[in-house]
């Protein structure tokens, strides 16, 4: 399953020939749209039964079939990537000033936008929890300007939420993105599993985010580079973030 899931995350080496071969026969069905994939159809005549036997599309991200993603046997591979990190600010006051049924409403709508704005650049979609989402872009499914999608849609999603326009945002994000390699895969136990990455750059995507002010994305240097001449105003600066021994490279970037 390693070998696997580094052909499909990494998008580098060739699939094994069942895979091959079923790649070939799934693609006699008829459908129009596929599984990026394995070549399971999602429309078409057939679709109805594909779905059946469990190839109706991922919640982690709609081109690819759930077989190949989250209903896939635990395992995975370390794998370049970047993790992005979307968190509504001040989510405890919201619920406490708009009541139950206003803040998960509110919410709702900003996981709309988010899967929007995500799913276009090719990202698998990590977590959802509560106020924040994690998204994973990989070379076998983004390709090998993974990093650079990554950013695109962290600027998708402020553009999404009314940063950089005349009319105000609706809610406050900040977003903090890390590169590198690391596990991903599905991990779990006890009769749950989840697809997900775990690792450093996981924990510091997750601390950058922290250091975002609203509206704006908080990158490290391994992101940053291969962003860096489209955003040749980005503010450069060490961060000490919690966790991390040493000082972490950070470039903070806004809309407009």
């Amino acid at each position: 399953m390693s070998d696997r899931w580094a052909a499909i995350l990494r998008g580098e080496s060739p699939l094994r020939f069942a895979q091959r071969a079923g790649r070939r026969a799934f693609a006699i069905a008829p459908g129009s749209t596929r599984c990026k994939l394995c070549n399971a159809p999602f429309t078409g005549i057939s679709a109805a039964a594909f779905r059946v036997c469990g190839y109706g599309q991922s919640r982690k991200n709609p081109q690819l079939c759930a077989r190949c993603v989250e209903s896939a046997p635990e395992g995975g591979a370390v794998v370049p990537l970047s993790v992005l990190f979307a968190d509504v600010r001040g989510y405890t006051s919201l619920t406490e000033q708009l009541g139950t049924m206003e803040s998960t409403a509110l919410v709702n709508r900003f996981y709309e936008t988010a899967s929007k704005a995500f799913l276009p650049f090719e990202g698998l979609l990590g977590q959802i929890a509560g106020d924040e989402v994690m998204v994973l872009f990989v070379p076998g499914l983004a390709g090998r300007s993974y990093r650079a999608k990554a950013v695109q849609a962290g600027m998708s999603l402020l553009d999404g939420v009314g940063y950089g326009e005349s009319a105000s945002n609706w809610i406050d994000v900040g977003i903090g993105i890390a590169s590198g390699e690391e596990f991903v895969g599905n991990v779990g136990g006890g009769g749950f599993k989840d697809f997900t990455a775990i690792g450093d750059v996981t924990n510091t995507a997750a601390r950058l985010t922290s250091s975002a002010q609203p509206g704006e994305i908080v990158i490290d240097a391994a992101t940053h580079a291969a962003v860096a001449d489209d955003y040749a105003s980005a503010e450069r600066e060490l961060l000490s973030l919690k966790g991390k021994g040493a000082a972490v490279e950070a470039f903070r970037l806004r809309t407009g």
